[in-house]
């Protein structure tokens, strides 16, 4: 690979990751400017005409990150990769009639199922944005043979869609009042994120080695792979997580090859039980939530994930490692840290991960 030399290493110490094994360390990815470079990261764009074209246009995109990534250095499990960040749950806009804005740092979307009776979810295929994302995919991907990787897109979570067409305060009613529509409406996003997804898959598998990676948790798989999760969980019991929201990871967790459950932060513990239960889900990814304490502050809780015979995909501050590495087995683990200043300090915690490695 044309950013990373020693790629063949990583994507050995990564396939055993879904396995729960390890290698000769756990995995790390750390990500740091080159020595003396001066890249930094240019403003963000404030029109919406100009937003759609900074997420969507191809040509765009690869000047951008090409930039980027000669000017980053690759350390430990870390690779060159573009995230095709085109909404988190950004699946619901392949529906007719669904409505989205790109904003600086997301996708805001505004419900259209106003009457259960009259609103009807229809999956459009031929959707002009779902079209547009193909091609920006296609585009990236016959640009980066042999030079980065091109990400699935962030189009995760039935529930968290379903909450971007229909609302989120009206969604948590109708799980009292409508049930039948929302497990009718959740089938049918279902399987429309199948459907979109393993096209997406087939555009990408031949730039990405034969397999399929994730835009942020820098994770690689010889097989489909896609993150699951339940954003909308924190605001439900968990009688009704298990009614609604356990039957969609179940078919997921068997339909992919690998799956990681974004959990997202301290509020979904209550549900852990549930999700340990999935016996095909590979791993569970900690998100440090603002406002949340650090991720080494839950070792119990992450120890009972490892218990579970599931593995870790953790994002801490630098300064975690110590605790984190002590307090939990390496194998199944990988870290992403994010906060190295340079090149020379992604090198000495590369080391220092090997150093703290252990069974």
């Amino acid at each position: 690979m044309l950013y990373k030399e020693d790629w063949d290493k990583s994507k050995v110490r990564l396939e055993a990751l879904w396995q729960n094994e390890i290698v000769d360390r756990c995995c790390v990815s750390v990500i740091a400017p080159k020595k003396d470079s001066k890249w930094k990261f240019g403003p963000m764009p404030d029109t919406q005409e100009e937003l759609v074209k900074f997420y969507m246009d191809g040509e765009q995109i690869l000047k951008r990150e090409t930039e980027k990534f000669e000017n980053m250095y690759f350390g430990g499990d870390g690779f060159p990769i573009i995230w095709t960040n085109f909404g988190t749950a950004g699946h619901a806009k392949y529906f007719k009639g669904s409505r989205f804005q790109f904003a600086k740092d997301t996708v805001w979307f505004e419900p259209v199922i106003k009457d259960w009776e009259k609103d009807h979810l229809v999956y459009d295929p031929e959707a002009e944005i779902l079209k547009k994302e193909y091609e920006t995919m296609n585009f990236l991907a016959e640009q980066g043979k042999g030079k980065f990787f091109v990400s699935m897109p962030d189009n995760c979570g039935v529930l968290d869609a379903l909450a971007h067409l229909r609302g989120t305060d009206h969604l948590l009613f109708d799980l009292l009042e409508e049930e039948d529509h929302v497990i009718a409406a959740a089938a049918t996003i279902q399987e429309a994120l199948k459907d979109a997804s393993l096209k997406q898959f087939d555009i990408i598998r031949g730039n990405n080695d034969n397999g399929s990676t994730h835009g942020w948790m820098m994770t690689w798989s010889k097989g489909r792979q896609l993150q699951l999760q339940v954003d909308f969980s924190v605001m439900i019991s968990p009688a009704m997580y298990e009614q609604f929201a356990m039957p969609e990871l179940e078919y997921m967790t068997n339909w992919l090859d690998n799956s990681i459950y974004h959990l997202d932060g301290q509020e979904q513990i209550r549900h852990l039980d549930m999700i340990l239960s999935l016996k095909k889900l590979n791993a569970i990814q900690w998100t440090p939530v603002a406002g949340q304490p650090p991720t080494s502050d839950f070792i119990p809780v992450l120890q009972r994930i490892q218990k579970a015979g599931k593995g870790l995909v953790l994002i801490p501050k630098k300064h975690e490692i110590e605790k984190l590495m002590t307090g939990l087995s390496s194998r199944g683990l990988i870290l992403v840290i994010n906060d190295a200043e340079d090149e020379d300090e992604a090198r000495a915690i590369v080391k220092r991960v090997t150093e703290l490695t252990q069974e």
